[in-house]
């Protein structure tokens, strides 16, 4: 069993630093809304300084500002698997830094509306390219036996980040510290910035440049705190002849690493450990490799494809239909009604549970499986939606806080991680990096529509707009009983068998 090294935890650290800016900026303007809106403030009084102590808006402006970064999401999405390929991952999140600096430095500075939406899209570019890289690098670092520990690290990193700007608002929600809240964001990226100068390529985004052998040798020697590495770097070998990339690699370096495994043979003391944990498929490159041609609309018009295009739309989409970010954007919102003096600390609570279940999830995610997690997790969050639907109505406030933490509960537990977590397991090598770039751009898509419709439902049909939710999650609830496979520790060439067996009609 591979060792855990402090190198390894470190670069781990550093790209998830990343992770956690983006929950930041997920929960960062929640707290603070009516502080930076002028809500109950005037706004045209005297003041000191060159800023405005607010930016004057009504309810739908808000929600443009905070919605308006999943545009900048979306677009983030869509380049960054080219840039990562080309440039590598730690030089796309390296640079990547910039966008997370300027953004909140250009809110925090701001004293218009239209210089506070330019930063928050700037924020949301920087935010989707790390959805899409963090988890690509730390897959590509993380040792096969702890593959799934490191796969929640991405979310868990947001969940931390959500809660962080949660506890800042409970404090800073005043002028001028909402400024302070948005501003802090550009100092975690100036610590990312300083800790990635120190970290390592991806072994396996090294493996596959020209030449890059030898380099991609040092970086996982680096990683695994030993010089014996040449067995792990055999396995990814043959998955990059599999993959159509057996030319990277030289004919002189295959002999380079024959030698050394010669070597490591006649040393007794350096017997490798027979490694009894299965490795899963390796996706080296963001975009595919075997076909530079297929497209989304190839994968999406490809009948092969069409079961599991059904369940990667369908669970992206009950992911932001099911309500969530309508929570975590503004839940202050919601329960500022009926819980005036409280409100903000439910946040906090709200924000604490999402971390705990998230980490619970890790721990069930290889026990209790994919479908049986989703499947509770759209269930019990209709419930949650109902009861938070009736409890807002009747101005049940010790209902609303039990319901409305619930309901995150609920999602932390499979509707959170699982949406992501599905693609590689449902998808094959040669569609993945597709299915992925179109599962991510349906997400944000979903996600900037609720985060932009929820206001003005919330204005027009009060608590009752929960029900709408609900009404979806039964659906959903129904739907997924048809078409969600089990994936736990399946082959995608099993899961497709399951299919054609059972789902496909």
């Amino acid at each position: 069993m591979a060792e855990l090294t402090f190198y390894l935890i470190f670069v781990s650290f550093a790209v998830v630093l990343g992770s956690l800016q983006f929950g930041y900026h997920i929960g960062e303007l929640n707290t603070p809304k009516s502080a930076i809106s002028c809500e109950n403030i005037p706004s045209d009084g005297p003041y000191d300084g060159f800023l405005s102590p607010c930016i004057p808006m009504n309810e739908g402006e808000f929600s443009l500002l905070t919605s308006i970064f999943n545009l900048g999401g979306l677009v983030g999405a869509l380049i960054s698997p080219r840039v990562a390929d080309n440039k590598g991952r730690r030089w796309t999140l390296m640079f990547n830094t910039i966008f997370l600096l300027l953004g909140p430095t250009t809110m925090g500075f701001s004293s218009s509306f239209t210089t506070l939406v330019f930063g928050r899209v700037i924020s949301g570019i920087g935010s989707g390219v790390v959805s899409v890289v963090v988890p690509m690098y730390l897959a590509e670092v993380s040792p096969a036996e702890y593959r799934g520990t490191f796969g929640v690290m991405n979310q868990l990193g947001i969940v931390i980040g959500i809660l962080f700007s949660q506890v800042q608002g409970l404090y800073l929600s005043y002028i001028p510290g909402w400024r302070i809240i948005i501003l802090f964001a550009s100092a975690l990226s100036i610590v990312q910035m300083v800790f990635l100068g120190f970290a390592t390529e991806s072994p396996k985004y090294l493996v596959t440049t020209p030449g890059g052998y030898q380099s991609a040798k040092r970086a996982l020697q680096r990683l695994r705190g030993r010089i014996d590495v040449e067995e792990e770097l055999g396995g990814w070998r043959q998955v990059t002849s599999e993959e159509g990339l057996e030319g990277l690699i030289s004919q002189q370096q295959e002999e380079d690493t024959l030698n050394s495994q010669q070597q490591s043979e006649l040393s007794p003391q350096n017997v490798p450990e027979v490694d009894t944990v299965e490795s899963p498929p390796v996706v080296f490159l963001a975009r595919n490799t075997c076909s530079d041609d297929f497209s989304i609309w190839k994968f999406v018009t490809n009948l092969h494809y069409r079961p599991a295009l059904k369940v990667l739309l369908f669970v992206q989409f009950t992911q932001q239909f099911s309500g969530i970010n309508a929570v975590i954007f503004y839940s202050t919102t919601i329960l500022s009604t009926i819980l005036p003096t409280s409100s903000d600390l439910i946040t906090v609570y709200i924000s604490i549970m999402n971390m705990i279940m998230t980490i619970i999830s890790a721990y069930l995610m290889d026990r209790a499986g994919r479908r049986t997690l989703l499947l509770y997790s759209i269930s019990l969050m209709s419930l949650c939606s109902i009861l938070l639907a009736f409890s807002i109505t009747h101005e049940l406030a010790l209902l609303s806080s039990i319901s409305i933490i619930g309901f995150v509960a609920t999602f932390a537990i499979g509707l959170g991680p699982i949406p992501f977590l599905i693609i590689p397991e449902i998808v094959d090598t040669r569609a993945v990096a597709t299915a992925s770039s179109l599962g991510l751009s349906v997400n944000w898509i979903s996600n900037f529509l609720v985060a932009s419709l929820f206001l003005e439902g919330r204005v027009m049909l009060g608590g009752n707009v929960f029900y709408i939710f609900a009404a979806y999650l039964i659906i959903a609830y129904i739907i997924a009983i048809r078409i969600l496979p089990e994936t736990k520790a399946k082959t995608v060439e099993e899961v497709w068998r399951g299919w054609n067996g059972k789902f496909v009609k």
